[in-house]
């Protein structure tokens, strides 16, 4: 009985040491750290950057570049120019620049990316 139980206990302690981190990693996924920027308002918008709103409520000015900076949305590459003010992106920062530099944009479901309905 005592084995049965030592095993229980020994069991119980190993999946919290194989989940714990599992469980973080999807907690920290949808966090902003210094180089991701998560779900963040797009504010401006030219041709050398980007300006994003934060969910914290800090604006960051993003330098961006047609060739180096990659562009998604809904899985499928765009261009830079389909960047709109409004959208909700994810940034991806170069973390060897001493500038931020966006690496790679995600663009989400945001104000400027919806389309408006026509009245029948």
């Amino acid at each position: 009985m005592r084995k049965r139980s030592l095993a229980c206990l020994f069991a119980f302690l190993l999946a919290l040491t194989v989940s714990g981190p599992a469980l973080a990693a999807d907690a920290d996924a949808d966090t902003d750290t210094d180089t991701r920027k998560v779900d963040a308002k797009v504010v401006e918008v030219n041709e050398r950057h980007i300006s994003i709103l934060a969910r914290t409520g800090v604006e960051h000015v993003i330098a961006t570049d047609a060739a180096d900076t990659r562009v998604t949305q809904e899985g499928k590459r765009v261009s830079l120019k389909d960047l709109k003010v409004g959208d909700v992106v994810t940034v991806e920062l170069d973390e060897q620049s001493q500038v931020k530099f966006a690496r790679h944009i995600s663009i989400g479901a945001g104000a400027g990316s919806t389309l408006a309905s026509a009245k029948p």
